[in-house]
This record gives C-alpha cells, structure tokens and sequence, in this order.
C-alpha cells in the first residue's frame, strides 16, 4: 500500500469499526487488521486512538469550511447578494451535519466524552473553530463591508451557527429527514434576519423601507 493512500484507508477502517462498535470497544488493533496495516503505522500517522475518532469526525466536519470558501465573494456585494452566499453556505452545512454516519459519531462523542474528555475539546479544534474562522473572514471581508457592520464578529458567527446545531439537535433526538426538510424551508428567513441583525443601520432601513412599498 503506497504511504499516501495510508491515512485514507485507516480513517476508512476506523470509520466502519467506530459506526459498528463505538469507540470503546474498537480496539487499534482491529483497525489495523481492517485497514491491512501495522499498529505502529496508525499511531505514527495519528498518535492515539481518541486523535483518529477526531480525525474521522471532523474531516466529515471539515468539509464545511471549504464550503465556506468556495463561496468567498471576490468583489463587492450587495445585500442581496450576501444573503444568497449565506443561504448556500447554510444548506451545504446542514447537508454535512445531518449525514446519518456523521450523526452516528457524534452520538458516540457524547456517549464516550466523560471517560475521554479531551475528545470535546480536540473536535472543536480540529472541526467547528476552522468553519468559525472561515465564516468570520467571509463575514470580515472587504467585499462585505458595504453590507456587514459588527463591532464584535464572535456574537454574529453564534446567530448564524446557533439555528444549525439545533437542527442537528433535533436530529440526534428525532427524525433528521423531518428536520432536514423543515430547517430547509426556514432558512431563507433565517438568513434574512441574521443579515438584517449584522448589516449597517442604513442598510436596515433601506430594507425597512422597501417592505413598506412593496
């Protein structure tokens, strides 16, 4: 097996044996054997088991701050402009956190978090801070300038944030088909509002004012 293949197939192996048996009672050495590698090679590659659920969990995750990127404006944008990014960066996010495996590991990462406590703060390094770093330098940018006026980026990130870890919420507890179908048919007003919540006084108005004649 070439060395650049190695990873892809451990994190593959980790993921089937993760979903099948949790985390505790995955052994590193039924990775091994499922990934046809050594032992040492997992431990070179990812020092620890708990680092390889990490791993496995956010590169589900890290999808998300690409997403983010690829929607980056490289030129001034208008309001509405801005919502329709916002609107796709949303729906491609939601899409990645109500996939039924990443769902899976994050019910053995709430499970297994009081006898691995680091594993809490190791996903969020490795997941959740880049897409809040991305989503701040898009909300940052100088091509959102015109429409985006927050003295403090950290409140902004939690209102866009906060409706899509509720739908996952929602989706531990019930039916993510059934969320995923009604956060989809709220999110337009979610960004409408969020953008409204961010966007300069003169822009608010502006909008205001547009409702009224229409």
């Amino acid at each position: 097996m070439r060395a650049s293949t190695k990873p892809d197939a451990i994190r593959s192996a980790a993921l089937r044996l993760f979903l099948g048996s949790g985390l505790r009672r995955t052994s590193m050495d039924a990775i091994a054997a499922e990934a046809n590698v050594t032992k040492q090679t997992i431990y070179r590659y990812y020092g620890s088991k708990e680092r390889l659920f990490v791993e496995v969990l956010g590169g589900m995750a890290a999808g998300a701050r690409t997403d983010v990127l690829e929607v980056m404006p490289s030129a001034p944008v208008t309001r509405d402009q801005l919502e329709k990014i916002l609107l796709t960066t949303a729906q491609r996010i939601l899409d990645r956190i109500l996939d039924p495996k990443y769902l899976d590991l994050v019910r053995i990462l709430i499970a297994e978090a009081r006898d691995f406590p680091e594993l809490a703060r190791m996903f969020r390094a490795a997941a959740i801070e880049g897409v809040a770093d991305a989503l701040a330098e898009l909300l940052q940018s100088e091509h959102t300038a015109a429409v985006v006026r927050v003295p403090d980026i950290q409140p902004a990130l939690r209102l866009f944030v906060g409706p899509l870890l509720f739908a996952e919420l929602e989706a531990l507890l019930g039916d993510p088909a059934v969320v995923r179908q009604r956060t989809q048919a709220n999110l337009p007003a979610v960004i409408e509002l969020f953008v409204s919540a961010v966007s300069h006084p003169s822009r608010r108005e502006e909008g205001e004012m547009e409702g009224e004649v229409s």
